[in-house]
């Protein structure tokens, strides 16, 4: 084990240091490069260096005189396997702590990470929100950003990060509705997640544009995707044009969290496998890859350095590129130790860094050949882990629009399925709750509640999957009903917010439900629906604007959930009332309750609380509308709500507040 933060290389003016650790192999020696493949202009071998080893670390090393930056470079590593030392191989890798390559990865590259800074890149800062729980996410993936013309983007820059940097877009480049970054600003969310945008191996960097693939194949896990740039083959540009993407993004007053894939690789032939043999990744007892991720290949976290390069990681992109979150893909593949760790990492730089992932695997059963299932980050074992670690709730996902058991035909809440009451109940108390049952999370700042994200079916294709239509491009006044049932229970619950890039103007992928490699057509964004679904459009951001201005729907104590009050309803209806008790209660509205009737016919509902119900109430949100305005007054206790629909009130005496 070494705990030193110098491995790879280590860039000054006047020399670069090489270190590797590699305590198994019998030598290893640099290779330099004058470019990162032989087929390019200027290509040429500019000789080797043989590695020193440090027997009491493992460590080999060298010194290189001069300016080596932009020189690209490998490693010829001779080592014996971990488990099997009569098991020797010779292969020259990339560096494991890569921070720049060329073309497809192939080869490192010596960076003076300085210059890559675009202008003013000092002046910027992370963009957090104070409370965790009041993030509002919106799932991005680089390329569908911005790749249909009807973004307004410039045809050089579609689909890249430099898309990001366009300001003033407009729908097919007309001038009047706004896209991309203006959109989101306008849409009111306060960070992007986007899927993996390191180094990936499923698109060929010198290929066609044309290729597609989100991305869940890391290569060099510390270097930008090379495809999203304006030139893969400078080790350089992609890293300068995240930095822009990132810093436009923060201009904005938007926060970036990056996708991250520690849980396995593209494959087995990297730099990890080349330098220490059989030591990153778990095995079988027969000698085969475990397959807990599905990828069958699953990586180590709970080996020493596997663990130190995941933490060293995290925070070399939270520093050096100034990354606001971290999204963990597969989480139930790590320990919970490791994840402890990060956070706490993370906690040196900015306490308020989000972190978050799914807690669970990608087989199931659990592969027996992984860690225990008491080690893991599952969220059976969320009690283990810092609540500031948070998990995606698939229990409430699966309430509001059904799980994705046969196909995504199955049922939920929204679509007026029977027995999904209880577990949407659960789920707006961000399952801390013993009261509803499913109380796995410590705090809302545990708990990610959400309907849909890139996996599976988009929102708006399930309530289609369900009611059996392919009328993916239509209007019909039923899926729109469901569409906002669902937005109102995902706005008006505990936790942190998070909605899938154009969930909130009917974001269709036309029923695939694993389109990770199905190309464009089905994956960009058509910003036109943002004009066809207007209506859709401004009742989530209503819902945003509703959210942000009541402190107890972002609370990430457990003071809002104890002060919610559960109404007696029919089967298919659920309402709750909440007292403000947060420290902002007398600046902002007073109690609010909350219906959603997923029936097909009016519901009367008593209301009910704790304390003494308000004589008045002003609706802020019903079928039709949300937002900060009074849509009407209601007296008393009994409110009536129509067939799929949903209703949020305010204490009259205190809307003004609002």
């Amino acid at each position: 084990r070494y705990n030193g933060t110098d491995l790879g290389a280590t860039y000054t003016k006047e020399a670069t240091t090489f270190k590797v650790w590699a305590p198994t192999a019998k030598s290893v020696k640099v290779n330099f490069y004058a470019t990162g493949s032989d087929k390019e202009e200027g290509a040429k071998d500019l000789g080797s260096k043989e590695l020193t080893l440090d027997e009491k670390t493992g460590v080999y090393s060298v010194k290189a005189d001069g300016d080596l930056a932009n020189t690209y470079y490998t490693y010829t590593v001779t080592a014996a396997s971990i488990a099997d030392s009569t098991k020797v191989t010779t292969k020259e890798i990339p560096d494991v702590y890569s921070v720049a390559t060329g073309v497809n990865g192939k080869r490192s590259m010596v960076c003076d990470l300085s210059s890559t800074n675009p202008e003013g890149w000092d002046q910027d800062k992370h963009v957090l929100t104070d409370d965790i729980a009041d993030a509002s996410i919106w799932e991005i993936h680089v390329k569908d950003f911005s790749y249909s013309k009807s973004s307004g983007v410039s045809a050089k820059n579609r689909g890249k990060y430099l898309a990001f940097t366009e300001l003033g877009t407009t729908l097919n480049n007309l001038g009047s509705i706004p896209t991309c970054v203006d959109y989101l600003k306008e849409l009111g969310i306060s960070y992007v997640q986007i899927n993996p945008m390191y180094d990936f191996g499923s698109v060929d960097e010198a290929g066609s544009d044309a290729q597609f693939n989100w991305g869940y194949d890391p290569v060099n896990y510390n270097v930008p995707e090379g495809s999203y740039s304006s030139n893969p083959y400078d080790g350089n540009v992609r890293i300068n044009e995240m930095k822009q993407m990132i810093q436009a993004l923060h201009k904005a007053g938007i926060g970036v969290i990056m996708d991250v894939v520690y849980n396995h690789m593209y494959n087995t032939n990297t730099s990890f496998q080349g330098t220490v043999p059989d030591y990153y990744y778990r095995m079988n007892a027969n000698g085969t890859w475990s397959n807990a991720s599905g990828c069958g290949n699953d990586t180590a976290s709970e080996r020493a350095m596997y663990h130190n390069f995941m933490v060293q990681s995290v925070n070399y992109w939270a520093t050096e590129y100034h990354i606001d979150g971290f999204r963990f893909d597969l989480m139930g593949c790590h320990d919970i130790t490791t994840m402890n760790k990060l956070r706490d990492e993370l906690d040196t730089i900015d306490k308020r860094i989000l972190t978050y992932g799914e807690p669970w695997t990608g087989t199931w059963p659990r592969d027996p050949n992984g860690i225990a299932n008491s080690s893991a980050a599952l969220m059976d074992n969320a009690s283990k882990l810092n609540p500031r670690v948070g998990m995606f709730n698939d229990k409430v996902r699966d309430a509001i629009r059904g799980s994705n058991d046969n196909y995504g035909a199955a049922s939920g809440y929204i679509m007026g399925a029977s027995g999904f009451d209880a577990a949407v109940k659960a789920g707006e108390m961000a399952n801390t709750s013993t009261m509803w049952g499913g109380n796995w999370s410590k705090a809302p700042t545990q708990t990610v509640t959400y309907s849909c994200c890139h996996d599976n079916l988009t929102l708006w294709d399930k309530i289609m999957k369900v009611c059996g239509s392919s009328d993916y491009d239509g209007t019909n006044s039923t899926y729109l009903a469901m569409n906002k049932l669902a937005s109102v229970i995902e706005f008006t619950s505990q936790g942190v917010n998070f909605t899938i890039a154009g969930e909130e103007f009917a974001r269709t992928k036309y029923g695939e439900d694993n389109s990770y490699n199905k190309g464009d057509s089905k994956n960009l964004i058509d910003w036109n629906r943002v004009s066809k679904y207007s209506d859709l459009v401004s009742y989530y951001k209503g819902l945003r604007e509703i959210r942000s201005v009541y402190s107890p729907f972002t609370d990430s104590s457990m003071t809002s959930v104890n002060s919610s009050y559960f109404c007696s309803t029919p089967s298919g209806v659920v309402a709750y009332t909440m007292q403000n008790k947060t420290a902002n209660a007398n600046k902002e509205w007073g109690m609010i309750a909350v219906i959603t009737n997923a029936t097909t016919n009016t519901q009367t509902v008593k209301l009910q609380a704790g304390t003494t119900l308000p004589s008045s109430w002003v609706t802020v949100a019903n079928g039709n509308s949300a937002g900060l305005k009074n849509l009407g007054t209601v007296n008393g206790s009994t409110v009536s709500v129509p067939a799929r629909s949903s209703l949020i009130l305010v204490d009259a005496s205190t809307f003004d507040r609002g």
